[in-house]
């Protein structure tokens, strides 16, 4: 990997073995950082340029926009497990205007909780879906395995399940680990939290409002925010 404001790398994917067909497939996010954090440079047509920018690279996948405006650092998510997206050249940094940047970074899903009456008596549409995006970037990797172990108590996994509202359809929660590059410039750690019946307002503000009471508990620093797909 390059040093410098273009940072660029590339995974050397090959077939798993017979014995780790199990393993989930790699995923690769991308992150648009907004270079300011009280988001006064997230507008709407900024938004709006940094998307055509990156158009082809969300043609497929899950492109993500955030609700919350005031804590945009990251405005929009996209993730795809395209194998054709993995095996390009990816850019661990990247300026994409004077406003954005763009950090990218594989993981693979290590651990999840599956929602036993996730689907309930709910009519699922795109436009009903929300996210709850956690990220942890972690400088010790000594503990790794604890963290692993007990990573439902410190990135709030194990309070979503218990107390997110049953209106808001939680489907599942991932944990996703890094796998490259090996750098501070996207999450070590990325926990997503599927919400499958957010069709109205009153739902998005009580998603946003159960958010914003995650924050005030003493959970393990890091990012957390609110999504919604974004319409392309």
């Amino acid at each position: 990997m390059e040093n410098g404001s273009h940072s660029t790398f590339k995974l050397n994917i090959i077939s798993q073995p017979k014995n780790q067909r199990c393993r989930r497939p790699l995923t690769l996010f991308s992150f648009i950082t907004a270079t300011t954090r009280d988001g006064s440079q997230v507008t709407e047509k900024r938004l709006q340029d940094a998307s055509e920018v990156l158009k082809d690279e969300f043609a497929k996948g899950t492109a993500l926009k955030c609700k919350e405006k005031n804590v945009a650092v990251y405005p929009i998510v996209h993730f795809t497990e395209d194998r054709n997206a993995l095996m390009s050249v990816l850019q661990d940094q990247k300026e994409l205007s004077e406003h954005f940047k763009l950090h990218q970074g594989v993981y693979r899903e290590i651990k999840s909780i599956e929602c036993e009456d996730g689907h309930g008596p709910f009519v699922t549409t795109s436009a009903s879906v929300s996210y709850i995006v956690s990220g942890f970037k972690l400088l010790d990797t000594s503990l790794v395995e604890v963290m692993i172990e007990s990573w439902k108590d410190w990135t709030g996994a194990r309070h979503i399940y218990l107390h997110i509202p049953y209106e808001l359809g939680l489907q599942r929660i991932s944990l996703l680990k890094k796998v490259a590059p090996n750098s501070l410039n996207s999450f070590t750690y990325v926990v997503l939290a599927e919400c499958l019946n957010v069709d109205t307002e009153e739902k998005k503000m009580i998603l946003m409002d159960f958010v914003q009471r995650m924050r005030i508990e003493k959970f393990l620093s890091g990012y957390l925010s609110v999504y919604e797909l974004l319409k392309t």
